[in-house]
């Protein structure tokens, strides 16, 4: 039998991270730089793009407004989804204090990955360039088929010609410098979802949760390994004398207990509320619901 090569588990948490920060980076400004139009302007693309000389004796240049790069308009749309945006409790980060100065920062691997996969479509269908949300949404909508939990065999081929065809679009909408490592990696990962099974079985957010677990048992810096050591050692004991405490209480608890109410299972919604006066109709429709869906009338209703 032929040895089967070693494959390296490409990961889909890392590129999904990397790829977001560019396509904000590129979508806010940051990375539109000189040296990039002088890199179209060398390899002969887009010549409506090229550095301009002005200035009377010419020594000057300016860059012409670019596609790729968001109006103040639809920047300004972005951000304002950004700040009004409110999700489930520990769904993702409180994304409106992360915006300072026009920018988004200090995000986590977790917080671009609900950024990609959910919230950047969201943000870019408001944009007037259609070509460039287009290509957002594509990528975003094959992010969440690589994410997915079941994977049908036969859309391997679909799942690879629609890779190839979003990276083309924004080939065709973002400069060169865009373009890196990770940006080639979608379509390997396409194939590694077929030849190694679904994401969630393999990524590496496990991991991470628990490094930085065990960044908290290091006291003594000088020594962190044996830090490290003596931190598990104790958590793990500590776990196992509460299995022979009969009367053990659990003292931590979560912001949402799912044994106070067994029919709300949701979580509460971050942020402050904004009181808002219900219309007839739907106050009628929200009583029908709750009242549908109550454990404690379920005895009446049967």
């Amino acid at each position: 039998m032929q040895d089967l090569p070693v494959r390296h588990v490409l990961d889909v948490m890392h590129c999904e991270k990397n790829l977001a920060e560019n396509i904000l980076r590129t979508t806010f400004g940051e990375k539109d730089s000189p040296s990039v139009r002088a890199d179209m302007e060398a390899r002969g693309i887009r010549p409506q793009l090229h550095l301009q000389p002005c200035g009377p004796n010419r020594d000057r240049f300016y860059m012409p407004d670019a596609a790729y790069v968001l109006s103040p308009t639809d920047k300004a749309k972005v951000l304002l989804i950004l700040k009004q945006l409110r999700t489930p409790t520990n769904y993702v980060a409180a994304l409106h204090t992360k915006i300072s100065k026009g920018k988004l920062s200090g995000l986590k691997s977790h917080d671009y990955h609900v950024l990609m996969q959910q919230i950047l479509p969201l943000c870019f269908r408001r944009i007037s360039n259609k070509a460039l949300a287009g290509a957002v949404i594509r990528l975003s909508r094959i992010f969440r088929k690589i994410c997915a939990k079941t994977i049908n065999g036969a859309e391997r081929d679909q799942m690879l010609q629609d890779c190839a065809e979003t990276m083309c679009m924004f080939e065709k909408e973002m400069p060169p410098a865009f373009f890196d490592v990770m940006s080639h990696l979608p379509y390997h990962l396409v194939q590694e979802v077929f030849l190694c099974g679904p994401v969630h079985t393999r990524w590496m957010y496990p991991f991470e949760r628990y490094f930085k677990s065990v960044k908290g048992f290091v006291r003594n810096l000088a020594k962190p390994e044996g830090s490290i050591a003596q931190g598990y050692q104790v958590e793990q004991a500590l776990g196992f004398i509460t299995e022979y405490m009969s009367d053990y209480n659990v003292t931590t608890r979560r912001i949402w207990d799912d044994k106070e109410e067994p029919a709300m299972v949701d979580e509460m919604l971050e942020g402050k509320g904004k009181p808002k006066l219900l219309s007839e109709d739907l106050r009628t429709a929200m009583h029908a619901f709750v009242l549908d869906n109550s454990a404690h009338i379920e005895p009446f209703r049967q």
